[in-house]
């Protein structure tokens, strides 16, 4: 792949144990690497759920599978089953197999339902190890849960959020200082703060100041710097057409509902009291409907449906 066209996410995404920055909590809970038992990583996005899955799995025969785009039973009923059926062998001798389900909170109830057995059929014959990952763990039925060790990537506790934050900026720092751009410290310490804890939203970023030719940067460029769902933000704010809704949020996150659920319900509220100061007064009856919202949420047989409609309520809001 040429380097000037690949991803910083990809180029700079950890390979090693040694590498990837988890809290001391997790790196005890993850031990030597090897798997041992059936693991969920749950927590928010781009926190490195992804990135310490496949390390752990990337001397395994390994079957990936993108939980967002493979939703229904038939992945379970074929896909899974007749990898857990194959022979593995390495170097020699059999070895155990990994499913890597990941973002395996979009799966269907049914392909829940069945994945149940599966688990507990393959796991208790020492043939696999299922390793998933998903940002909503409520999302996840609990006799689904109950057959992982669910490790938790949110930090729990002011202490472990403080650690995380420290290795944050060093890490970014020196991503900085290989590219050849200068960050004052306080600008490092702003720019984790409004992304912390997603690690891949800062490479993303900081690859956007590398592709703009930004050899130094303050902390007024970090106060500028574009939000992750900015588009519909500002069609929040400015859109009138109905249709015009409907392109952007069908056509760029009809996977991505609860992300940006979440995200009108945190770093919109900063997006407005940076650009749309005379709108402050708005915020309480903003996130109320962002409440009512999120709660309906699973309610719909179709989420975005819901994601539609909040946009809706909050234009009428926000012009009001």
């Amino acid at each position: 792949m040429n380097n000037q066209l690949q991803l910083f996410t990809g180029k700079y995404r950890p390979k090693s144990l040694e590498e990837i920055i988890l809290s001391d909590r997790i790196r005890k809970e993850i031990g030597d690497g090897q798997i041992k038992q059936n693991i969920l990583f749950y927590g928010p996005q781009g926190s490195g759920k992804t990135s310490l899955a496949k390390i752990l799995t990337k001397n395994l025969p390994t079957l990936y599978v993108n939980a967002s785009d493979e939703t229904g039973v038939d992945l379970v009923r074929t896909k899974i089953v007749d990898f857990c059926s194959s022979i593995s062998v390495l170097d020699g001798k059999e070895t155990i197999k990994v499913i890597f389900l990941d973002e395996c909170d979009n799966l269907s109830d049914a392909a829940f339902k069945a994945l149940r057995a599966t688990i507990e059929k393959y796991s208790e014959l020492g043939i696999a190890r299922f390793i998933g990952t998903c940002n909503f763990i409520n999302k996840v039925p609990q006799p689904i849960q109950d057959r992982f060790c669910c490790i938790n990537f949110n930090p729990i506790s002011k202490e472990e959020e403080k650690e995380l934050t420290v290795k944050y900026i060093k890490r970014i720092m020196g991503l900085m200082k290989t590219l050849e751009i200068t960050i004052s410290k306080d600008a490092a310490i702003e720019f984790v703060k409004r992304n912390f804890p997603s690690m891949r939203s800062l490479v993303s970023k900081t690859q956007s100041f590398y592709d703009k030719g930004i050899k130094e940067i303050s902390i007024e460029d970090i106060k500028v710097l574009n939000y992750n769902f900015e588009d519909v933000y500002k069609i929040i704010m400015t859109g009138s057409d109905p249709y015009a809704n409907y392109v952007l949020l069908m056509g760029q996150y009809v996977n991505k509902v609860d992300d940006v659920m979440q995200s009108l319900g945190q770093d919109f509220v900063e997006y407005l009291r940076e650009f749309y100061p005379a709108k402050i007064g708005k915020i309480p009856q903003i996130l109320i409907e962002i409440a009512h919202y999120q709660a309906q949420r699973n309610l719909v047989i179709d989420s975005s449906i819901s994601l539609l409609g909040l946009v809706f309520k909050l234009q009428t809001i926000v012009n009001q």
